[in-house]
């Protein structure tokens, strides 16, 4: 059995079981950064997967996953479980730290941290303890429809910034990306505009490099996945960048009669450099030049979540 140490500093224990790539969604991305963060700051870090940043304050606990039957009879299906090695701790200082998919409080600390990076499921909200501290992404109403609490902002987001650059070459055409909110129809409409389709940048051994040769070769990236980072790192390369706003998409996070200016409130990342449909491609255009600066303000905002999150923890904890 582990025993997590109980050295005057706080056990973290973030429920990440996947190795960065295995599964490269933003939510694991974010998860395995906070980690980081974390750890960075001297506190004491678990997860269940090899770290995509080292440090010295981050453990792994062994896990893996079992299948399981749940059921009986032609009601029976094949489940794939996660389990992992015992451990035990101090509940004083111990903090689990779940995703808005998780039910229940798989670790059994006192201390639970929420932490919204995409929409709850109330059936999946209402399994979490009334005494359960909620952190999210930003405030978009959509995220925090169902909660009935208050929740604190907590943004992990490496931004990667070093890695691109506009190249100021000749560019030719258009790119886009398919994800979460994408239209029924898009595949059509993306195939009339013969456009180069960049999904398989999950694949790529460099991702970065891949991208940031994609957005220095065209002139446009159109993006249906209207949460996505991708289209300010498109900006900064020098793409004219139009997130897709179209009628009739059940898939939106956002309702078509959202207009550009509601879109830019509730995401004020996409503050610059980004068109909320073809009609504002012009702001994109205008203001592409105050992408980079704006994003570096932006992540010491971030930064500075993570820093209150310790605060809230440790007044918690200690206080």
């Amino acid at each position: 059995m582990v025993r997590l140490k109980d050295n005057g500093k706080i056990n973290f224990i973030v429920n990440i079981h996947y190795n960065y790539g295995e599964c490269l969604t933003g939510g694991i991305v974010a998860m395995h950064y906070l980690a980081y963060l974390l750890a960075k700051e001297g506190h004491n870090v678990y997860i269940f997967c090899k770290p995509e940043y080292p440090h010295k304050n981050i453990y792994s606990i062994k896990s893996w996953r079992v299948k399981r039957i749940k059921g009986e009879g032609i009601h029976s299906e094949e489940a794939e479980e996660r389990t992992w090695e015992n451990f035990s701790y101090n509940h004083k200082n111990t903090v689990s730290i779940y995703d808005q998919d998780i039910k229940s409080n798989w670790f059994g600390t006192h201390n639970v941290a929420r932490w919204l990076v995409y929409n709850a499921d109330k059936n999946i909200v209402n399994t979490w303890g009334k005494d359960d501290s909620i952190f999210s992404y930003g405030q978009q109403k959509e995220m925090l429809k169902g909660i009935d609490k208050k929740t604190l902002n907590l943004i992990a987001m490496d931004m990667h910034l070093d890695k691109f650059n506009n190249q100021d070459g000749k560019r030719d055409g258009l790119c886009y990306l398919l994800h979460k909110h994408t239209s029924p129809n898009a595949k059509i409409f993306l195939k009339e505009l013969n456009a180069t389709d960049l999904s398989n940048w999950k694949t790529s051994s460099d991702y970065l490099k891949y991208l940031n040769e994609e957005f220095n070769k065209h002139e446009y990236f159109i993006c249906y996945d209207q949460l996505s980072f991708w289209p300010q790192i498109a900006a900064i390369c020098g793409c004219k960048v139009i997130i897709m706003n179209v009628e009739d998409n059940p898939n939106a996070y956002y309702d078509y009669n959202t207009t550009p200016k509601e879109y830019r409130l509730e995401n004020p990342l996409k503050k610059y450099g980004v068109a909320f449909g073809f009609n504002d491609l012009q702001h994109a255009i205008n203001t592409q030049h105050l992408v980079e600066d704006h994003l570096k303000e932006i992540n010491q905002d971030n930064l500075e979540t993570v820093k209150n999150f310790i605060t809230f923890w440790e007044n918690k904890c200690y206080g």
